[in-house]
């Protein structure tokens, strides 16, 4: 960029702490050095965390001399000042106008500053702010608040930080308790508070404007909204998110032009300003106005990442090169996806945040080992996908959180909720139900325990991630690998529930072992990322059914028609026939019983169930109550009235699998495989499924009656 001339060869900084402490290199980089200005007589002890001297020319402590402070900076060449923080708004404008130098001027200084002035200036400039009154008395707050019918009210210092001393009342009981705390009481930025200010309470969304100015002409430097927790006595002035928005449109338009008032209103002219507006039906309303740039360095961090520039930056090019700043184009703030940052009030969310895809920045306070205090820690979170963001919000606010079941009352205890969550997921109903989750771990002795990760949003179960801890090969991992698509189990298309479930796993369970897994499982697409899926692969081969029965037989081979009709054929002339079967088909008959009967009969050794205990459990214990429930369907070969084959259907989403059937050696000779395989593709047509999903293995008779195979693996 060229640079206008001359520039300050050396600049004052008053109070370079929050984001002022990022000045002095921003400086740096145009060849200015600072000079640091404190308007106290040493560093503050909440400051002396992030401030670093060596990155002054000089250090000047307030010794309550004005004239020497000028001198003193004449000396060093100092012919630009600025305020780095709340704290030196005041000296700054004080020492500008010593020096002669660009600045706001004193006459208006305490307005800056002060709440109850600042709003009292607004309105004699026709801008909008609170009703309000400062006293020193809680007679006159009270009478003012009933008089006027102004509850509830805010009570607040009249020249503090942030949140300090600020609270929402709605009784008087809360006015007297919210007066007592404030009252006579010194704030964390020094002042004592002679007086309470009380200003009507407004409804609405808070949104920050953040400018730059120079020579009386404003230039829009951010645009954010505030996101708030529910407000109540002590949480009013506290802050859940803050949002980065585009400084373009209609909204940033008005919030500028009402910012411009109040800035023209208050004589600021020179430097940055920090202004909060709350909008509710009547309009845009003044909260209050900093004379100085936001917050601290996150805020400038995350802005220069979304659009390459910031508040911080612009001030910077407003002192070294005002000319040539002045007739910069304006640059919307770009914004794909979005960009928030998260206070985390939640430690346990440790290890969390940090695996959410828009995790950009994680910091966290306090020292290891030690209580986390109130704000655990700030995220920043930015994301090219709005879905992706506002998933990763729910976690990082605490809205959805995670909790562990790792016994089996705990987790039999829930099986209502997990079977309603079932019903509205894309999960396989049989592989995804508690019924197959507790008889795989009951089937599996010594050494697996229960390690369920259930997902909580406002107190509703929201996920489930149906884990086990196998002690002996010290991992976690699914229930059992003999379920063809596991997964994790939450409502369809929620994000959010599924990314923390993986999440917080993740992050508590470093020898995490998923295997046979879709590609497009919930569970996969919830990281954010490209899914891998690593060794152990099978191929489950499907029928698309998509466009009906007579579409899918026409695009069978010849051959596979002429000898599935012979097959039809045969079956008939024996009096065999293939049919969907309802519980009450069963009547007293242990249908467990009987399918593994046939499996034996059929199969004898090599059959799944009777080499697999967790296979056997399935049958035994939770396919009676799938089949009651409708998650499983049964077809079975009928000869005359006595059952002779079963074949096993679980349901799905989307579609119908075909998991595993048996027959009577009697009638192997009838092809009872294809005759149920027939009946089950069928049904799944009525059904309006959009295809018979024959789950893993590529055995020949399967690959007849399919057209498209899917990979199932184990997710890296």
């Amino acid at each position: 960029m060229r640079r206008s001339l001359p520039s300050p060869r050396t600049l004052a900084i008053v109070d370079p702490y929050d984001a002022g402490t990022m000045l002095p290199a921003a400086f740096a980089r145009y060849g200015v050095s600072s000079v640091m200005v404190g308007s106290t007589p040493d560093i503050p002890g909440e400051e002396t965390v992030s401030f670093d001297p060596a990155e002054f020319h000089r250090l000047l402590f307030w010794r309550d001399d004005i004239d020497a402070t000028v001198a003193a900076l004449r000396e060093d060449g100092v012919d630009s000042v600025i305020a780095g923080s709340e704290r030196g708004v005041i000296l700054a404008d004080r020492l500008a106008e010593g020096l002669g130098a660009p600045g706001n001027g004193t006459a208006l200084s305490p307005a800056r500053r002060d709440k109850f002035l600042m709003i009292e200036q607004l309105r004699c400039h026709g801008v909008r702010g609170p009703r309000q009154l400062q006293s020193d008395t809680l007679d006159a707050i009270l009478s003012w608040s009933e008089a006027g019918g102004h509850w509830p009210i805010v009570l607040k210092p009249r020249c503090s930080k942030g949140a300090d001393g600020v609270r929402l009342c709605a009784s008087r009981e809360a006015v007297v308790r919210a007066f007592r705390d404030i009252h006579g009481r010194v704030d964390r930025l020094g002042f004592h508070n002679d007086t309470v200010l009380a200003q009507e309470y407004l409804r609405g969304r808070e949104y920050v404007v953040d400018t730059v100015s120079r020579d009386g002409r404003h230039r829009l430097a951010g645009l954010w909204v505030y996101g708030k927790p529910a407000p109540d006595y002590d949480t009013l002035g506290l802050l859940a998110t803050k949002e980065l928005l585009a400084t373009d449109g209609p909204l940033a338009n008005r919030l500028f032009d009402f910012a411009k008032r109040v800035l023209d209103a208050l004589g600021i002219r020179h430097g940055a300003g920090h202004c909060e507006i709350i909008v509710d039906d009547v309009g845009p309303a003044l909260v209050e106005i900093g004379a100085r740039l936001h917050g601290g360095p996150p805020a400038h961090l995350m802005s220069r990442a979304v659009s390459g520039d910031s508040q911080l930056d612009m001030l910077v090019r407003s002192c070294v090169a005002p000319s040539d700043f002045l007739a910069e184009e304006p640059i919307p703030t770009v914004r794909a996806g979005g960009a928030t940052m998260v206070l985390l009030r939640d430690g346990g969310l440790k290890g969390t945040i940090e695996r959410l895809p828009s995790a950009w920045s994680v910091v966290w306070n306090g020292r290891e080992g030690g209580s986390l205090p109130a704000v655990a820690g700030l995220a920043t979170l930015i994301h090219a996908d709005r879905a992706d963001l506002e998933a990763d919000l729910e976690i990082a606010t605490g809205r959805l959180s995670c909790d562990l079941l790792t016994s089996r009352d705990a987790v039999a205890a829930i099986v209502p909720a997990w079977r309603s969550l079932l019903y509205r997921s894309r999960c396989n109903r049989a592989f995804g139900s508690p019924a197959r989750y507790l008889a795989a771990l009951d089937a599996q002795t010594g050494g697996v325990e229960p390690l369920v990760v259930s997902a909580f949003r406002d107190g509703v179960l929201a996920g489930i991630f149906p884990l086990v801890r196998d002690k002996e090969r010290s991992m976690a991992r699914f229930a059992t690998p003999l379920s063809d698509y596991n997964d994790v189990v939450v409502a369809v298309g929620d994000l959010a529930a599924a990314r923390c479930l993986m999440a917080f796993a993740r992050g508590r369970f470093p020898n995490l072992d998923l295997a046979c897994v879709r590609a497009d499982a919930d569970c996969a697409l919830a990281e954010g990322r490209p899914p891998f899926l690593t060794d152990r692969k099978f191929l489950c081969p499907f029928a698309d059914l998509s466009d009906g029965f007579d579409d899918w037989l026409a695009s069978r081979s010849p051959r596979f028609r002429e000898r599935l009709g012979q097959a039809e054929r045969r079956a008939a002339a024996q009096g065999l026939r293939a049919a969907r079967l309802e519980p009450r088909d069963f009547g007293t008959q242990d249908l467990s019983a009987l399918f593994l009967e046939m499996q034996d009969e059929r199969f004898g050794a090599r059959s799944l169930f009777m080499r697999d205990p967790i296979a056997a459990a399935f049958v035994t214990r939770g396919l009676p109550r799938l089949f009651r429930d409708g998650d499983v369907l049964l077809f079975g070969l009928r000869a005359e009235e006595r059952l002779v084959g079963l074949n096993i259907c679980v349901l799905g989403a989307a579609g119908l699998g075909y998991w595993n059937a048996g027959f009577r050696s009697a009638v192997a000779a009838f092809s009872p495989g294809t005759l149920m395989i027939h009946a089950a593709l069928r049904e799944a047509c009525v059904q309006g499924f959009s295809e018979l999903d024959f789950l893993r293995g590529e055995e020949e008779y399967k690959m007849k009656w399919c057209s498209g195979a899917r990979e199932i693996g184990r997710l890296s």
